[in-house]
């Protein structure tokens, strides 16, 4: 299982990002694969909030469908239990670190769900994963 950033996404969903290239086809490799996808819906928001800012509607509507219905995308919902695993995430990391909020929203849903692969661009979430030991992909700067 693996968890991949909404910065990723939004790379692989706007082909006019010159990042675009470089995830296209690491994320169309687990696309095709078996391997399963987790998702929470804070970050499907953050996702179709980008795709609303960027694209017309019919095409952000189209791409977003897509995503959520990708075939090995698990979509788990953003509970008071996935809240409060959050919020110490967010509290134990946010100080010292600089996690944000959303960010310890997929910590917890990581955590949550046994996941321990996460693919992200994001420094403080690789700075953070790292002291969590979870396996980050950056394909970006790898």
């Amino acid at each position: 299982m693996i968890f991949i950033d909404s910065n990723i996404w939004c790379y692989y969903f706007d082909q006019r990002l010159p990042e675009h290239h470089i995830v296209r086809e690491p994320v169309r490799k687990i696309l095709l694969s078996s391997q399963d996808l987790i998702c929470n819906t804070i970050v499907v928001m953050e996702i179709a909030h980008y795709l609303i800012r960027h694209f017309e509607e019919k095409q952000a509507r189209k791409k977003i469908d897509l995503f959520i219905n990708l075939k090995n995308l698990k979509i788990l919902d953003f509970n008071a239990k996935t809240m409060a695993a959050s919020l110490d995430y967010l509290i134990n990391y946010g100080y010292k670190d600089g996690l944000g909020g959303r960010d310890s929203t997929i910590l917890a849903t990581m955590n949550s769900q046994g996941i321990k692969t996460l693919m992200s661009h994001d420094e403080v979430l690789k700075q953070v994963s790292n002291k969590l030991s979870l396996n980050i992909i950056d394909p970006i700067t790898e």
